[in-house]
């Protein structure tokens, strides 16, 4: 589900400055928005940009996806915190709560991938982690090992200046970021993991940054693939908003997800929570697969269609 935050990604890597917005404040919650062009969302092809339009907070975000006809509330100051998906006709949402997923299934895939290691030369083990950017310690417990790296680079863009800087996990670039040199009027803390898309080891590292990133490119690191997702917002403007901005809609009624589905390619039933993959399709909605075959079969129609 993280991955429909596909414009959400970056937000925790911006400055923090300020304390979070009083929900009591008659003046409404500081906020800002933005336009934002992303390119490499998972089920479009690798050169559609997707229109988003964003709200951001301190602790919640609302996106417009446009071409979707789908908008996204992000709720960080929920414990645990949520994302609505709601409808364009604002009559149905969808509620989900486990934001971490992406990580959790990304820390079991890798595990396995050590233990199938165990038998081979270690030559030839340590030859394999490291083309995969897996790294274990002396007990063979998986590590993550981040570094940051300033470029140097800066350039001007409407009015502002911009500075590079790449963030690395284990030997793999993660994110690549233009960050602004502007301030926004509250802390994004509550943020910074909301979206799953980082490892708490990538969060350490970049909720110190100094900047508001306008551009760059994410690289999603999932148990079964990597997405580099591009990025580059613009229009942004202080927005404060009502309290009321980033409830739900009057009378939007729940839709509740089945606990089992068919897998799109042997049609066998798949428990959401034990499918050997998942994946997004072109609407955004969830499917589950039975096997890696059947998963890598998905793949292959996909790429035959695009």
């Amino acid at each position: 589900m993280q991955l429909l935050l596909a414009g959400l990604v970056f937000i925790g890597l911006a400055q923090e400055a300020g304390t979070s917005p009083k929900l009591d404040d008659a003046r409404g919650v500081p906020a800002i928005s933005f336009v934002q062009e992303v390119t490499g969302r998972p089920g479009s092809p690798d050169e559609t940009k997707q229109i988003q339009r964003v709200v951001l907070s301190a602790d919640r975000v609302w996106l417009l996806d446009e071409q979707r006809r789908l908008i996204q509330i992000l709720r960080a100051d929920r414990n645990p915190a949520v994302l609505w998906e709601v409808s364009a006709d604002l009559n149905r949402y969808r509620e989900i709560t486990d934001l971490s997923r992406i990580q959790k299934d990304r820390w079991i895939q890798e595990r396995q991938f050590v233990k199938r290691l165990a038998d081979l030369p270690e030559s030839e083990r340590e030859e394999l982690l490291k083309a995969a950017h897996i790294r274990i310690d002396s007990k063979g417990e998986l590590i993550r090992e981040v570094s940051l790296e300033n470029l140097g680079e800066t350039k001007q863009e409407d009015g502002r200046t911009l500075k590079r800087v790449k963030v690395f996990e284990n030997g793999r670039l993660v994110a690549d970021l233009w960050l602004a040199d502007m301030e926004i009027p509250f802390s994004l803390a509550a943020l910074h993991g909301a979206t799953g898309a980082f490892g708490p080891e990538v969060l350490e590292v970049v909720r110190d940054l100094k900047g508001f990133p306008v551009s760059g490119t994410i690289h999603v690191v999932t148990a079964t693939l990597t997405h580099p997702l591009e990025f580059k917002i613009s229009e942004i403007e202080d927005s404060p908003v009502a309290n009321s901005f980033f409830e739900l809609p009057e009378g939007c009624e729940k839709e509740e997800q089945r606990a089992f589905l068919n897998c799109p390619i042997c049609g066998s039933e798949v428990e959401r929570e034990s499918s050997a993959a998942r994946a997004r399709d072109r609407e955004g909605r969830w499917i589950f697969f039975k096997s890696r075959e059947c998963f890598s079969e998905w793949k292959r129609q996909r790429k035959a269609r695009q």
